[in-house]
């Protein structure tokens, strides 16, 4: 009988002694996993190569083209024929690797006679200071001609592409009643003296829609004597090429 307990005792041990072999086992099998992965994901972290971080366009605090762009401007322009480009408006930017610089310029071709519009420009500085042209999207919203005199009901470019208190007060009167869009002034491009007053301002315009849409047009709000004010024509730019 005593020989029957003690081999009991016996195999209970045993067991006993497996068990704990077996959570030992089972402990330190997962510390080793657990290790693996923290190394792998290390690895990984140290190896994955850098991205640039790209955004949306923002637009500009203030539409005056600085020296700076144009400096950058007129070296990218060296390699345009056929088209004389002059930026008259900064209207927004883009940090890529470098930045995007979206300009509205006075487009003139290089031949006699010929009219000049006004184009949507994107010029593209790297990260070294280079510069080049990237994208062009033309229009046929005439610019207006210089003159060496002011002339009664001419179209006058305009001094600052900065829009004036009045300009915007006559495309918000002109818009109030419009659904579908917003219209933002971005640059004061010509005035006119009628009976009353034509703004000819570079716009941006957003569709009032579940995910809306933005773009650009030549927008001419003519102001009344009487204190009203309409949109008389609106001239979009064609479609980017990129």
């Amino acid at each position: 009988m005593k020989k029957i307990f003690a081999l009991i005792m016996i195999g209970m041990l045993a067991v006993s002694m497996a068990a704990c072999g077996q959570a030992a086992q089972s402990s330190l099998s997962q510390e080793t996993t657990a290790a693996a992965l923290t190394t792998a994901a290390e690895e990984t972290t140290l190896e994955a190569p850098e991205e640039v971080i790209s955004g949306g366009y923002v637009d500009a605090a203030s539409p005056v083209v600085t020296d700076e762009v144009k400096a950058l401007f007129d070296k990218a322009a060296q390699g345009l024929t056929g088209v004389e480009y002059v930026p008259v408006a900064y209207v927004s930017s883009q940090v890529v690797a470098g930045t995007n610089h979206l300009l509205l310029c006075k487009a003139t071709p290089t031949t006699p006679d010929a009219n000049t519009t006004y184009a949507l420009v994107t010029l593209y500085e790297d990260l070294n200071g280079g510069a080049e042209i990237t994208d062009i999207r033309s229009s046929d919203a005439q610019a207006p001609v210089s003159f060496d005199e002011p002339m009664d009901g001419a179209d006058a470019a305009s001094e600052s592409p900065e829009v004036t208190e009045e300009a915007k007060e006559a495309l918000t009167k002109a818009t109030e009643l419009l659904t579908g869009a917003t219209y933002e002034p971005v640059a004061l491009l010509s005035t006119q003296v009628v009976n009353g007053m034509n703004y000819t301002m570079l716009c941006k315009i957003t569709t009032v829609t579940a995910e809306p849409k933005s773009d650009y047009a030549v927008v001419t709000v003519y102001a009344n004597s009487d204190g009203t004010a309409e949109i008389t024509e609106t001239i979009e730019f064609a479609p980017a090429q990129n």
